[in-house]
């Protein structure tokens, strides 16, 4: 396959939810608008993905159903367990019991019922039965890959490679680790999310890469650099490329960095490059990446640096679902 497609994705949550999961301000939602309109200036489909929280926003809702009806978005669902029914107390909106959990922390039956009262609450409001799934914190796990696969979704888009996702508030050890994940779209298997299989649910990775694969290394230095506080090594193996670089719009970034990923992702012939971000970043104070205006102002000029980079190669751009008929077309599953 010689032409990789662009996708945009984007978590559609609630306000700063990193330093507080019990919040379900919305303000960041009025922010999607503008970046619709910088979308369409570039002939971008983004593949905006929903939290439950957000389907009870009726604005928010009138202009998804809009950009849904021609043709210029993708939706899917971004469970965050917490913020799904059933809830200990009914009066609540929050289920305090799992606040912050990964959904591979819940119990089965639990799980299930959250994923199937997001997954109705999508479809009756929207009008539309959801395809695609990125789990709420990146927590996928096999059981939600069962799900997934038994009400027929076509894509998820949970993990990241060469990335872990540790959270100190837990004991638990299924916290996402993605360190040995392929970078590339992949068949999903039942067994194992981070090895290739025959299910017809397919894995879409956001772009994460450096310049060589030795994810053991990766491992190591973030190991001792949260252990030991040593970022010697990482700021080695960053200077050298060797440190893998997120697709994301990081307000820590400087000037080039999204295209130096692409560029990257290119060379390396992927087939997808997929730029991710939350909607909360849009919005000054609504996130810790853009909690002052520098930092804000500074993520929608990566966006649109990435959206002239990808315009000015002429690289196709779909949504997610797009993408996914295009590979097949392609018979790229066939032969991966």
């Amino acid at each position: 396959m010689n032409d990789p497609h662009f996708i945009v994705t984007i978590d559609v949550e609630a306000d700063n939810v990193w330093e507080d999961q019990s919040n379900l301000s919305l303000l960041n939602l009025s922010r999607l608008s503008a970046f619709q309109e910088l979308c369409n200036e570039y002939s971008i489909i983004p593949t905006y993905l929903l939290s439950y929280e957000t389907l009870a926003e009726s604005t928010f809702v009138s202009f998804i159903k809009k950009n849904i009806k021609q043709g210029k978005a993708e939706i899917g669902i971004h469970p965050h367990v917490w913020t799904i029914p059933p809830f200990d107390n009914p009066d609540q909106q929050i289920d305090y019991k799992h606040l912050g959990h990964y959904q591979s922390m819940l119990p089965e039956n639990l799980l299930q019922e959250k994923l199937e009262n997001i997954h109705n609450r999508f479809s009756d409001v929207l009008g539309v039965v959801p395809k695609i799934h990125r789990a709420g914190r990146w927590g996928l796990c096999t059981r939600t890959v069962s799900w997934l696969e038994t009400m027929q979704y076509q894509v998820d888009s949970s993990v990241v490679p060469l990335k872990s996702y540790p959270d100190s508030s837990f004991t638990s050890s299924s916290h996402p680790d993605f360190y040995h994940a392929p970078r590339s779209p992949y068949r999903l298997s039942r067994d194992h999310i981070l090895k290739p299989g025959g299910l017809d649910l397919v894995e879409f990775p956001t772009t994460c890469l450096n310049s060589f694969n030795n994810s053991g290394l990766i491992k190591l230095t973030d190991r001792l650099g949260s252990s030991l506080h040593l970022d010697v090594l990482k700021k080695i193996l960053i200077k050298t490329n060797m440190y893998p670089l997120e697709l994301r719009p990081f307000p820590g970034y400087v000037h080039g960095t999204l295209p130096h990923i692409m560029q990257m992702g290119l060379k390396q012939k992927l087939p997808v490059l997929n730029l991710m971000f939350h909607s909360s970043e849009l919005l000054e104070g609504a996130s810790p990446y853009s909690s002052t205006a520098a930092q804000a102002d500074r993520i929608w000029k990566h966006i649109q640096e990435s959206f002239e980079f990808i315009h000015s190669r002429n690289i196709l751009t779909t949504g997610i679902l797009g993408a996914l008929a295009g590979l097949k077309e392609a018979d790229y599953f066939a032969s991966s």
